[in-house]
Protein backbone atom coordinates (compact mmCIF):
# COMPACT_ATOMS: atom_id res chain seq x y z
CA UNK A 1 0.00 0.00 0.00
CA UNK A 2 1.72 3.53 -1.19
CA UNK A 3 2.05 5.95 2.00
CA UNK A 4 0.00 9.03 1.66
CA UNK A 5 2.04 12.39 0.63
CA UNK A 6 1.84 14.15 3.74
CA UNK A 7 3.94 10.71 5.85
CA UNK A 8 6.14 9.70 3.06
CA UNK A 9 7.30 13.75 3.04
CA UNK A 10 7.83 13.51 6.66
CA UNK A 11 9.56 10.31 6.57
CA UNK A 12 11.97 11.51 3.85
CA UNK A 13 12.19 15.25 6.30
CA UNK A 14 13.20 12.72 9.39
CA UNK A 15 15.92 10.87 7.38
CA UNK A 16 17.16 14.41 5.99
CA UNK A 17 17.63 15.34 9.62
CA UNK A 18 19.43 12.24 10.89
CA UNK A 19 21.38 12.16 8.26
CA UNK A 20 22.78 16.06 8.49
CA UNK A 21 23.11 15.02 12.15
CA UNK A 22 25.34 12.37 12.39
CA UNK A 23 27.46 13.99 9.98
CA UNK A 24 27.24 16.57 12.18
CA UNK A 25 28.32 14.66 15.06
CA UNK A 26 30.83 12.57 13.47
CA UNK A 27 32.76 15.95 12.17
CA UNK A 28 33.05 17.39 15.61
CA UNK A 29 34.17 14.12 17.02
CA UNK A 30 36.91 13.17 14.45
CA UNK A 31 36.86 16.07 11.81
CA UNK A 32 35.87 16.01 8.18
CA UNK A 33 38.15 14.92 6.90
CA UNK A 34 38.09 12.26 9.38
CA UNK A 35 34.32 10.78 8.08
CA UNK A 36 33.25 8.70 5.65
CA UNK A 37 30.14 7.80 3.92
CA UNK A 38 30.07 4.72 5.66
CA UNK A 39 30.34 6.12 8.48
CA UNK A 40 27.47 8.34 7.98
CA UNK A 41 25.21 6.01 6.84
CA UNK A 42 25.98 3.56 9.78
CA UNK A 43 25.53 6.91 11.71
CA UNK A 44 21.97 7.43 10.55
CA UNK A 45 21.27 3.78 9.73
CA UNK A 46 20.73 4.41 6.44
CA UNK A 47 22.09 3.09 3.24
CA UNK A 48 25.15 4.59 1.43
CA UNK A 49 23.02 4.65 -1.41
CA UNK A 50 19.92 6.68 0.39
CA UNK A 51 22.83 9.12 1.67
CA UNK A 52 23.71 9.77 -1.71
CA UNK A 53 20.16 10.36 -2.73
CA UNK A 54 19.91 13.13 -0.08
CA UNK A 55 23.31 14.79 -0.21
CA UNK A 56 25.97 15.09 -3.13
CA UNK A 57 28.33 15.43 -0.42
CA UNK A 58 29.23 15.34 3.88
CA UNK A 59 29.74 19.15 3.12
CA UNK A 60 26.49 19.63 2.03
CA UNK A 61 25.05 17.55 4.65
CA UNK A 62 27.47 19.67 7.19
CA UNK A 63 25.69 22.59 6.28
CA UNK A 64 22.24 21.47 6.28
CA UNK A 65 22.76 20.05 9.98
CA UNK A 66 24.00 24.18 10.74
CA UNK A 67 21.21 25.27 8.79
CA UNK A 68 19.28 23.02 10.79
CA UNK A 69 20.18 24.24 14.56
CA UNK A 70 20.04 27.73 13.33
CA UNK A 71 16.29 27.57 12.18
CA UNK A 72 15.58 26.69 15.89
CA UNK A 73 16.44 30.67 16.64
CA UNK A 74 14.63 31.92 13.98
CA UNK A 75 11.84 30.48 14.90
CA UNK A 76 12.10 31.71 18.35
CA UNK A 77 12.05 34.70 16.35
CA UNK A 78 9.41 34.57 14.62
CA UNK A 79 7.49 32.80 17.68
CA UNK A 80 8.01 36.21 19.67
CA UNK A 81 4.77 38.57 20.28
CA UNK A 82 3.33 40.08 17.52
CA UNK A 83 2.96 43.67 19.15
CA UNK A 84 7.04 43.61 20.78
CA UNK A 85 9.30 45.91 19.00
CA UNK A 86 11.21 44.33 16.57
CA UNK A 87 14.77 45.10 18.76
CA UNK A 88 13.40 43.31 21.83
CA UNK A 89 12.66 40.33 19.60
CA UNK A 90 16.03 40.46 18.29
CA UNK A 91 17.31 41.16 21.84
CA UNK A 92 15.74 38.04 23.62
CA UNK A 93 16.80 35.68 20.67
CA UNK A 94 20.02 36.75 20.34
CA UNK A 95 21.28 37.23 24.34
CA UNK A 96 20.25 34.08 24.57
CA UNK A 97 22.14 32.21 21.78
CA UNK A 98 25.05 34.44 23.34
CA UNK A 99 24.34 32.49 26.67
CA UNK A 100 23.95 29.58 25.60
CA UNK A 101 26.87 29.65 23.89
CA UNK A 102 29.08 31.04 26.96
CA UNK A 103 27.90 27.86 28.94
CA UNK A 104 28.98 25.54 26.57
CA UNK A 105 32.55 27.29 25.24
CA UNK A 106 33.94 23.77 24.43
CA UNK A 107 30.84 23.18 21.59
CA UNK A 108 31.75 26.94 20.43
CA UNK A 109 35.81 25.75 19.64
CA UNK A 110 34.76 22.82 17.84
CA UNK A 111 32.45 24.32 16.09
CA UNK A 112 34.48 27.40 15.27
CA UNK A 113 37.23 25.02 14.34
CA UNK A 114 35.32 22.62 11.78
CA UNK A 115 34.11 26.01 10.09
CA UNK A 116 37.33 28.44 9.78
CA UNK A 117 39.94 26.00 9.70
CA UNK A 118 38.72 23.27 7.44
CA UNK A 119 39.66 24.03 3.70
CA UNK A 120 37.32 21.72 2.24
CA UNK A 121 34.30 23.90 4.01
CA UNK A 122 36.08 27.24 2.67
CA UNK A 123 33.99 27.43 -0.17
CA UNK A 124 31.10 26.94 2.08
CA UNK A 125 31.11 29.41 4.76
CA UNK A 126 30.25 32.67 3.09
CA UNK A 127 26.68 30.14 1.78
CA UNK A 128 26.20 29.58 5.40
CA UNK A 129 26.37 32.94 6.51
CA UNK A 130 24.83 34.61 3.79
CA UNK A 131 21.77 31.93 4.17
CA UNK A 132 21.93 32.81 8.41
CA UNK A 133 21.39 36.64 7.62
CA UNK A 134 18.74 35.61 4.55
CA UNK A 135 16.29 34.13 7.19
CA UNK A 136 16.76 36.61 10.05
CA UNK A 137 16.08 39.06 8.12
CA UNK A 138 12.99 37.77 6.14
CA UNK A 139 11.56 37.43 9.78
CA UNK A 140 12.51 40.87 10.55
CA UNK A 141 10.53 42.20 7.14
CA UNK A 142 7.12 40.10 8.24
CA UNK A 143 7.53 40.77 11.73
CA UNK A 144 7.39 44.97 10.59
CA UNK A 145 5.90 45.33 7.52
CA UNK A 146 8.59 45.74 5.31
CA UNK A 147 9.53 43.82 1.91
CA UNK A 148 13.17 42.12 2.28
CA UNK A 149 13.41 42.53 -1.57
CA UNK A 150 13.06 45.82 -1.89
CA UNK A 151 13.29 47.97 2.00
CA UNK A 152 16.12 49.02 3.46
CA UNK A 153 15.09 48.56 7.07
CA UNK A 154 15.04 45.32 7.26
CA UNK A 155 18.44 44.48 5.91
CA UNK A 156 19.63 47.15 8.15
CA UNK A 157 17.82 46.00 11.33
CA UNK A 158 19.48 42.64 11.56
CA UNK A 159 22.98 43.62 10.74
CA UNK A 160 22.59 45.84 13.63
CA UNK A 161 21.32 43.18 15.85
CA UNK A 162 23.83 40.78 14.85
CA UNK A 163 26.58 43.22 15.09
CA UNK A 164 24.91 43.55 18.43
CA UNK A 165 25.54 40.79 19.70
CA UNK A 166 29.00 40.11 18.09
CA UNK A 167 30.13 43.13 19.66
CA UNK A 168 28.87 41.68 23.19
CA UNK A 169 30.41 38.34 22.50
CA UNK A 170 34.07 39.41 21.49
CA UNK A 171 34.50 42.67 23.64
CA UNK A 172 36.64 41.95 27.09
CA UNK A 173 37.04 45.17 29.18
CA UNK A 174 40.48 46.10 30.23
CA UNK A 175 39.51 47.11 33.47
CA UNK A 176 37.68 44.20 34.53
CA UNK A 177 39.14 41.04 35.56
CA UNK A 178 38.04 37.33 34.10
CA UNK A 179 35.74 36.60 31.82
CA UNK A 180 32.86 39.38 31.11
CA UNK A 181 29.08 39.22 31.56
CA UNK A 182 28.21 38.41 27.92
CA UNK A 183 24.50 38.24 28.25
CA UNK A 184 24.98 41.62 30.18
CA UNK A 185 27.26 42.60 27.16
CA UNK A 186 24.28 42.33 24.94
CA UNK A 187 21.43 44.25 26.72
CA UNK A 188 23.60 47.22 27.18
CA UNK A 189 24.51 47.25 23.12
CA UNK A 190 21.14 46.56 22.29
CA UNK A 191 20.29 49.66 25.18
CA UNK A 192 22.53 52.06 22.74
CA UNK A 193 20.98 51.20 19.62
CA UNK A 194 17.50 51.86 21.01
CA UNK A 195 19.90 55.31 21.88
CA UNK A 196 20.66 55.91 18.51
CA UNK A 197 24.17 55.11 19.07
CA UNK A 198 24.21 58.44 21.51
CA UNK A 199 27.93 58.53 23.00
CA UNK A 200 26.82 57.51 27.01
CA UNK A 201 30.16 59.41 27.66
CA UNK A 202 28.58 63.06 26.33
CA UNK A 203 25.52 64.63 28.57
CA UNK A 204 22.91 66.16 26.72
CA UNK A 205 23.35 70.30 27.01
Amino acid sequence: MQQPAGLRERKKARTRTAISQAVLHLALERGLDGVTADDIAAAADVSVRTFHNYFGSKEEALIAAWQSEFQVHVDALRDRPAGEPILASLEHVLSGIVSSVVRSPDDLAAHTDLLWTSLVMARYRSVLLDEAIRMVTEVVADRTGTDAATDLYPHLVTSAAISAAVTAFQFSPSDIPGEPDRERLVHECFALLRAGLQNPEVQPA
